[in-house]
């Protein structure tokens, strides 16, 4: 899911965390450690980061190939219902506390004017060299409860860089509005489906200390100062009144919106159900690159892939760039379309379970020898993702600043429709040893094309490749995942 992406990056990019000195050290493998061990990363304000990828974070836990790992994700939209999805759990109000002393360059309590998605890690994983393949199998998804209430709520923003905003407003009326979901369960606790609980219109009441009309990022590499003197962001008035600033839209991740706002839309109470699908927006390893990588657009590293089949059952492959490959995650969903058409998908905060292996490039098999995008696999098919600009960090037409370029309006489907189709070629090439004019066949008539994402600056394309094809049996075909996931199911997949 993107987020604030009108923010100029270039310029928080550098309100960051000081730089690791220390180079991480792993244990040698012992008589003790050659099993693998089961780890747990909570969510903490000491665990997470707001919205980059950096080959110089401080890995928050160390990991051995074949390790399980438990990882809590929280959502960086539950400001938007703080009372129902912050309130009465301690992590969560340590991770959004924000001080009166605390403006637009430091929010929240990690205390780092970053960016946008709040990403657990990084996970280091011992033994891990540039051009290596890191496997995580996703072995479990469940929605965090809140301990204050019993339930679990997610958040939809309709937001400014969501489709309809490209598409047009019936009568031109634009309007970034918030839809607030509950999850139901049933008498044991497990989780059924989501419902619209209501809506609201962007920007109402935020509970923030007024941002400084000029000022110095605390905390930036670099001495970074700003004059704004007409108190513009996201080029719009931002009143601060009786000491408090006054957001009138999506404009700074972490902001919390005070309810009631007085435009609480409860029509929409129960309307429909939403099917389950819990899945990780966001995950990858460090980018190789010389400073902080914003969470918004995803690339080669994996990133903000925003990918439906990226849930329980699934197995992402993904290249190291960087010694360690160290692993972030977040931006989880308990629910999406295909494009994530209006900007989100049901933002909500879950808990993981991981199995994380580590492949290295000398002993890869051709399926993974020559892999240089996000790989999904599951039971069924294998994903292949391909994006506008699949190397957007190094993309000449995106130069000097690529992560300000891809943000722009120039990313659009042919170019991710391409994207995937050079990512399919090449591997089809590489792993079933096709010639192209046979790739070209063979993706026609037997492999679907999908709208990953419209909305995270550089547009998402996937190909879905079903196993069948390669398999022995002599049997006609019969799915064995819930149409547009890697949820395992033995019914017949209807795609309506």
């Amino acid at each position: 899911m993107s987020r604030f992406h009108s923010l100029t990056w270039c310029t928080l990019l550098v309100a960051v965390v000081a730089i690791v000195s220390a180079q991480p050290q792993c244990p040698r493998p012992t008589i003790t450690t050659i099993t693998p061990k089961v780890h747990h990363l909570k969510a903490s304000v000491d665990t997470v980061k707001w919205g980059y990828y950096w080959n110089q974070n401080n890995p928050k836990l160390y990991v051995n190939s074949g390790d399980t790992v438990t990882v809590e994700m929280v959502t960086h939209m539950a400001g938007d219902y703080y009372d129902g999805m912050v309130k009465g759990d301690p992590a969560l109000e340590g991770i959004y506390h924000w001080t009166d002393k605390q403006a637009i360059s430091v929010r929240g309590a990690t205390g780092a004017g970053d960016g946008v998605h709040i990403l657990t890690g990084p996970i280091y994983m011992c033994g891990a060299e540039e051009g290596d393949i890191l496997q995580v199998d996703i072995l479990d998804l469940q929605p965090r409860v809140n301990p204050g209430n019993g339930k679990t709520y997610g958040v939809n923003g309709a937001a400014r860089w969501g489709y309809q905003f490209r598409a047009g407003f019936l009568n031109n009326i634009t309007r970034e509005i918030s839809t607030i979901y509950e999850i139901i369960t049933d008498a044991q606790g497990t989780p059924l489906y989501a419902v619209p609980d209501f809506q609201f219109n962007v920007g109402n009441g935020p509970n923030t200390s007024c941002v400084p009309l000029n000022g110095t990022y605390p905390d930036a590499m670099e001495n970074l100062t700003w004059s704004n003197p007409n108190a513009l962001y996201r080029k719009v008035p931002q009143p601060c009144v009786d000491g408090r600033q006054h957001w009138t839209g999506y404009t700074y991740p972490g902001v919390i919106t005070q309810h009631p706002t007085g435009n609480e839309d409860y029509s929409i109470r129960g309307m429909y159900k939403v099917p389950l699908n819990y899945h990780i927006g966001n995950i990858g390893v460090a980018p190789k690159y010389p400073v902080p990588v914003s969470s918004v657009p995803p690339g080669s590293h994996g990133g903000n892939m925003d990918n439906r089949r990226i849930g329980k059952g699934a197995t992402l492959y993904l290249r190291v760039q960087n010694k360690g490959a160290l692993l972030s995650m977040g931006d989880c969903h308990a629910a999406q379309g295909d494009s994530e058409f209006d900007g989100m998908g049901i933002e909500t905060s879950i808990n993981g379970k991981f199995r994380l292996t580590l492949i290295k490039n000398a002993t890869a098999p051709p399926m993974l020898k020559n892999l240089n995008f996000p790989l999904i696999e599951n039971k069924e098919n294998y994903i292949v993702q391909g994006y506008a600009y699949n190397h957007f960090l190094t993309d000449p037409t995106l130069q000097p600043n690529p992560q300000v370029q891809v943000l722009t309006p120039g990313s659009n489907l042919d170019l991710a429709f391409t994207g995937a189709y050079d990512n399919a070629r090449q591997w089809l090439m590489d792993f079933k040893n096709m010639t192209e004019d046979q790739v070209n066949t063979f993706i026609t008539v037997m492999c679907d094309y999908g709208t990953t994402q419209v909305v995270d600056g550089n547009f998402g394309v996937h190909l879905v490749v079903p196993k069948y094809a390669f398999s022995d049996t002599k049997k006609s075909y019969e799915p064995k995942v819930v149409c547009g996931t890697s949820t395992k199911l033995p019914k017949t997949c209807y795609n309506n």
